[in-house]
């Protein structure tokens, strides 16, 4: 009674988004050799701005992010990665579908799959610029939505 039709569209929205992340993740497990052209598109802008900048210091961070980026973009980690990613999703979007029916084994669900999924990418691509380029998105999608469906778990049965 107490929720809204903004409640459904955010459901089904919700939905949409987890799905085409979890077929984003299926794509990029079956070719983690994408991960090469981020990173090396990343290097390549890191070398670009560490000749501009005619500052010492900024030199060692650009080094210390150049480091970074060549130890955890990698094609092994971005393969478990995207495994990780594949499975937390998978029980986010059955936390959705719940969640879309109010019942409170949605929450439940919705947030362990995010957290699981926030918690196994940060320890497999590190808290370095690697881990946050990687998952600054979802690290946004997960906030947002974990907010809107917490403070709607009042109406939930």
């Amino acid at each position: 009674m107490g929720l809204t039709k903004s409640y459904s569209i955010i459901g089904f929205i919700i939905t949409l988004l987890l799905s085409f992340i979890i077929a984003s993740n299926i794509e990029s497990y079956r070719h983690p050799e994408s991960v090469n052209f981020l990173r090396e598109s990343l290097l390549e802008s890191l070398e670009i701005q560490k000749e501009n900048s005619n500052n010492p210091i900024l030199e060692d961070t650009f080094n210390k992010f150049i480091i970074d980026l060549e130890n955890n973009l990698v094609e092994n980690k971005y393969k478990k990665l995207s495994l990780i990613r594949i499975i937390g999703c998978i029980v986010a979007l059955f936390g959705g579908i719940f969640l879309r029916q109010k019942k409170k084994l949605g929450l439940h669900l919705f947030l362990g799959g995010n957290l699981f999924v926030l918690m196994a990418s940060f320890y497999f691509s590190g808290f370095g610029l690697s881990g946050w380029v990687i998952n600054f998105s979802y690290l946004i999608f997960a906030i947002l939505s974990m907010i809107y469906f917490i403070r709607k778990r009042a109406y939930l049965i």
